[in-house]
């Protein structure tokens, strides 16, 4: 067998690390930052626990990329979902949605993405990160989306930003609903079916609610 070539390394190193990751996700979200250790993780991975020292010199490390990897992925995915050209409202109510059917989808993902903030302190020193840099940058391009409407007459006037942080607080804080009520019906030992519809009847109600700020009086 011929030896593998410097970009076949390059990937087998990401894909590691990405499993790393995921598995800090799951690990995170089931024992926190303070009782999880490397070890947990690697083993969560499948991963001999020296690979993960490898990749990550130490637990602080290893959380660090991994909040900056997954903010990184949301700025992303936001930013390319509001260049869609799509009449505005429907453009926020479907965004609401594809948001919340998330915690359905992908409920540890989502549950790292609302605790976390509540660690950033153990990650990063007083002033090394700011997360209201962060906000502004990720609400950006729903602000730009809101301005557009407003010149269009589909949205109210006002303060296209402060709309924006409205928009998204409301859409977080029915993340935090659906979280909670899809940990309720599990606990009901409701089947998938039944779990779907429940919380499928409640995503256009909060998508209503979250983009009631923007409609003309």
């Amino acid at each position: 067998m011929s030896p593998r070539t410097k970009k076949q390394n390059e990937i087998i190193r990401e894909q590691r690390k990405q499993e790393i990751l995921q598995a800090a996700i799951h690990v995170y979200v089931s024992k926190g930052y303070a009782a999880t250790t490397l070890s947990d993780v690697a083993n969560q991975a499948g991963l001999a626990h020296g690979l993960a020292y490898y990749y990550f010199k130490n637990k602080r490390q290893l959380f660090r990329e991994l909040y900056e990897y997954m903010m990184d992925q949301s700025l992303r995915y936001t930013t390319a979902y509001f260049e869609q050209d799509m009449p505005v409202l429907e453009q926020f109510k479907n965004y609401a949605t594809i948001i919340c059917e998330r915690v359905i989808k992908d409920p540890q993902t989502q549950r790292f993405y609302m605790r976390i903030s509540l660690d950033l302190h153990h990650l990063y020193e007083p002033g090394e990160l700011s997360p209201f840099d962060w906000m502004k940058s990720f609400i950006q391009p729903m602000a730009q989306a809101i301005d557009r409407g407003i010149h269009e007459g589909v949205i109210r006037q006002g303060d296209a930003n402060l709309m924006a942080m409205q928009f998204w607080g409301a859409l977080s804080q029915g993340m935090h609903y659906f979280d909670q009520l899809l940990q309720e019906l599990a606990a009901r030992e409701l089947t998938e079916t039944e779990t779907n519809r429940v919380m499928s009847e409640k995503f256009s109600q909060i998508a209503e609610s979250a983009i009631s700020f923007f409609k003309p009086d």
